[in-house]
């Protein structure tokens, strides 16, 4: 607990495990640095990558405190985070909201890169289409051949983890936002996890047949977690307010 960093902004305390950095090193390729350049992108996709995630518990945090009152808390760790605020007070329309506000929030910090690569390049258009390129996987080698590398790889970063992580948090996969979405929108505990339960095995094979075995790893964990889940002792049809 010592080792945690702790900070406050905007009123929101934040608590940091040391496990994040070393999640957010290893998939940035910290084990494959042969240079120093090789670092230097790391420690940029590092930050990247922070900067993402608390932006995503940011606006559920501050959402949920504008809706709800109370005082929430983010924990950061791993490959992920936390928000929580006991003592707020929202209804099932108010939670749904706050819960989309983490998604908008870490999409929005992708928009905000893409427009700044825009005024940094000159021209919004190439920025919209490096983007959206390297959004895909594909880095436009004329993006570093012509500008400062670093500049824009960190600007590459922010809207690739923004991109990603995004979509990831909208996967209808119980206790990720888009579960919880259905949890706040469905009256059946039963068919909410049922649905992620067929979401995540979907989403295992995906994972494995494009070699993505981080994601199939977290796949396989969602899809038991929620199969135990389906198997608990609920009520058929339970109101979840």
């Amino acid at each position: 607990m010592r080792a945690m960093i702790r900070f406050s902004i905007f009123g929101v305390q934040v608590c940091i495990h040391p496990t994040l950095w070393l999640t957010l090193a290893f998939l940035g390729g910290a084990l494959m640095i042969t240079s120093m350049v090789d670092l230097l992108c790391v420690l940029l996709f590092v930050v990247s990558a922070f900067v993402v995630l608390l932006a995503h518990e940011m606006g559920h945090a501050l959402v949920g405190r504008y809706l709800g009152g109370g005082a929430p808390c983010i924990y950061l760790a791993w490959m992920g985070g936390d928000c929580t605020n006991e003592s707020a007070r929202l209804t099932r329309a108010q939670g749904v909201v706050m819960t989309l506000a983490g998604p908008f929030a870490s999409l929005a910090v992708g928009v905000v890169a893409t427009l700044g690569m825009g005024f940094y390049i000159g021209n919004m258009g190439t920025a919209f289409m490096f983007a959206e390129r390297f959004a895909l996987g594909q880095l436009p080698p004329e993006a570093v051949l012509n500008y400062p590398a670093m500049t824009m790889f960190l600007f590459f970063f922010l809207i690739e983890v923004s991109c990603w992580w995004t979509v990831l948090n909208m996967l209808p996969i119980f206790p990720l936002d888009g579960g919880q979405i259905m949890q706040g929108l469905m009256k059946s505990r039963v068919l909410m996890h049922s649905i992620s339960l067929a979401a995540a095995v979907v989403m295992t094979v995906v994972a494995g047949v494009l070699g993505l075995w981080m994601l199939t790893v977290m796949m396989v964990l969602l899809a038991v977690l929620n199969y135990k889940l389906r198997q608990g002792d609920y009520p058929r049809e339970t109101d979840f307010h």
